[in-house]
């Protein structure tokens, strides 16, 4: 995405741990973003560290699982929208929305 606005969802990359998970923008300030993820951390960024919020399908994320919580490797079989559907390593599939994804960018 080339431009963001205040109020746009989007995956924003978190340092603790090196993930991008689910944000919304809150006001930009030239080149500074100031985010809130999710969770509630809030934080300042740039573009550089901010990512598109959708996934294609048979893009390879981690899913929270509704079961315990934890975060586990999916696959995306289908998407509507902010629904989207996954299939774990063991072959069962759950619908889930994009706030319950994160992924991992090897090289930033």
């Amino acid at each position: 995405m080339e431009y963001w606005n205040e109020g746009d969802r989007t995956f924003a990359f978190w340092d603790d741990d090196e993930y991008f998970y689910p944000a919304t923008i809150l006001s930009i300030e030239g080149d500074d973003i100031s985010i809130r993820f999710d969770t509630g951390e809030e934080e300042w960024t740039d573009a550089d560290y901010l990512e598109e919020y959708k996934v294609e399908v048979d893009e390879q994320v981690e899913c929270k699982s509704a079961k315990d919580d934890l975060f586990y490797d999916v696959i995306v079989i289908n998407t509507d929208g902010d629904r989207v559907e996954v299939e774990y390593e063991d072959g069962t599939t759950e619908w889930t929305t994009l706030s319950s994804l994160r992924f991992f960018v090897e090289e930033m």
